[in-house]
């Protein structure tokens, strides 16, 4: 065990970056396991109808988070005087601030509007909350792309875990404290939040820091850079329209249906991440140094890989998971052991085509990624929108149309992966 475990640190000290990679994934898959054990106390505690309120509100701030500082975060890690990135911080921090007290302002505003499409009053209450909730989600991610380019990985972990611990942690004490309703979860999840941003903020001191004279203005950096809100933007966006409009769409159905919906999709995406992790981080190796003319065979050998991998959890989790989420959670969450077993054949696509996403990136194929991602995004609001089979009966088409769809994805992989072999192959013939 111990020569072992010297061999394991010997490789990691000679690969700077598996450590890195390993300190951030060990950090992520400790939070997801912590609040797996919170979620089966807080899922007795709290109905499926607290969850779904909950899950509205977090849907419509997921989606301004993503373009709380319209993608200059980013590219915080990438100018090499540390002057120009501060700039770049306070040019995203200014326009993060800007959004979020709009957002504030106009969830107020529209309070009457929000009551009348999903008639949930207590939504319709704390949605003003929502700009506090972007502006820290959106600002720890400003200070985690500073810490990233100071290669302060152990604190960006941490903060995950801490993160993660204090908003589960928070939603616990509440409900056991009395506050068994959404605004508990909601307070909760703040709580956390607010621990995370002021512990990233104090261990990033120079971030704060004065810039010298020679520094760009933020109208400059934001010129150089303007590529992020113009480009990937877009494509950020259209992501999470389809995953956060997914919730608002069943909210308007069911608020408790979408309360069991969110525990199913949460819980099936614990196994999901933690296996990527690992096939994920193989596969990035791999494709940097696959020899030209053999990203075709890497790309189907990845995909027969994350197959064989991950269809035995998922075979198991389509079999018992009806059983399995009444018996962790109790008997209330009966409906989200239905949903979990009508989201697999989606999630299951997922596992296998999410090591290869990067190969677009890689043969400078994005505008092919860029098409499927609108298709991937407008199919399944479409599904929803028109629920032609009973809630569950939707999903689960939607579940196998989002397969089938992924499936396609394996194969523009496999073509954009010949095209590029064939293309290098040529070219060093023509030397």
């Amino acid at each position: 065990m111990s020569r072992a475990w010297a061999w394991a640190s010997s490789e990691l000290s000679r690969r700077p970056v598996m450590k890195n990679i390993l300190v951030l994934l060990t950090g992520s898959t400790l939070a997801q396991i912590v609040a797996m054990v919170i979620s089966i106390f807080t899922a007795r505690i709290f109905t499926p109808e607290d969850f779904g309120a909950f899950g509205i509100y977090g849907s419509i701030t997921g989606v301004l988070v993503t373009v709380a500082s319209l993608r200059y975060d980013m590219t915080i890690v990438l100018p090499d005087s540390d002057d120009e990135a501060r700039v770049i911080g306070k040019l995203a921090t200014r326009i993060n601030l800007a959004i979020s007290i709009s957002a504030a302002v106009l969830a107020f505003l529209l309070r009457d509007v929000v009551y009348d499409v999903w008639g949930n009053e207590i939504v319709a209450t704390w949605l003003p909350l929502g700009g506090l909730t972007v502006f820290l989600l959106a600002q720890v991610n400003i200070l985690s792309y500073w810490h990233n380019r100071k290669r302060n990985y152990n604190v960006i972990s941490m903060n995950r875990v801490e993160q993660t611990i204090g908003s589960a942690g928070g939603q616990l004490a509440f409900g056991l404290g009395g506050m068994a309703s959404m605004a508990g979860l909601l307070l909760g999840t703040l709580l956390g939040q607010v621990w995370a941003f002021f512990r990233l903020g104090i261990s990033a001191r120079d971030f704060r820091s004065p810039v010298g004279p020679d520094a760009p203005s933020m109208r400059a950096v934001a010129t150089t850079y303007k590529k992020m809100p113009l480009l990937n933007l877009p494509n950020a966006l259209i992501d999470s329209v389809r995953v956060n409009g997914i919730q608002m769409l069943v909210g308007l159905v069911a608020v408790g249906s979408l309360g069991q919906l969110n525990l199913a999709w949460r819980t099936l995406q614990v196994p999901i991440s933690l296996i990527n992790g690992a096939v994920s981080q193989v596969f990035y190796r791999e494709l940097a140094e696959v020899k030209p003319g053999n990203m075709v065979r890497l790309v189907r050998k990845t995909a027969v890989r994350s197959f064989l991998f991950g269809m035995p959890p998922f075979i198991l989790l389509y079999l018992i998971s009806p059983w399995l989420f009444t018996f962790v959670f109790g008997a209330q969450w009966d409906q989200a052991g239905d949903f979990a077993r009508a989201l697999t054949p989606w999630l299951a696509m997922q596992l296998i085509t999410s090591p290869i996403s990067t190969v677009f990136v890689v043969t400078s194929k994005q505008h092919w990624m860029l098409i499927f991602s609108i298709v991937f995004c407008v199919a399944p609001l479409t599904v929803l929108a028109l629920n032609p089979f009973g809630l569950i009966g939707t999903i689960t088409a939607m579940s196998w149309i989002m397969a089938v769809l992924l499936a396609f994805m394996i194969l523009m992989a496999v073509w954009a992966s010949r095209a590029y072999d064939r293309t290098v192959i040529e070219h060093e013939g023509d030397e």
